[in-house]
């Protein structure tokens, strides 16, 4: 090996190990863990599917009826008619 092929080689892997910390910095930096009490800040009306809070509503709970059993959203587990909500 030469010695100029040397010195870029060198350059090469000093610069890949450059981009290889600046990714891993930036990639830790947007990882943020938020306290529950301070969710409802970060929850922005304007950032939610639907405009209207009661068609979620009964979105959800039409969903909850048909499916009949406790999903991601928390609620505890129920009969499938929705006939105790």
């Amino acid at each position: 090996m030469a010695a100029g092929s040397r010195v870029l080689y060198l350059r090469a892997m000093r610069m890949s190990w450059a981009v290889l910390a600046l990714a891993a910095v930036v990639a830790a930096s947007a990882c943020a863990v938020v306290p529950k009490n301070r969710r409802r800040y970060l929850a922005d009306p304007t950032m939610q599917p639907s405009e209207s809070a009661l068609e979620d509503h009964a979105r959800r709970k039409l969903h909850t009826a048909r499916e009949g059993a406790a999903g991601g959203d928390g609620e505890p587990a129920g009969g499938g008619c929705g006939c105790s909500n």
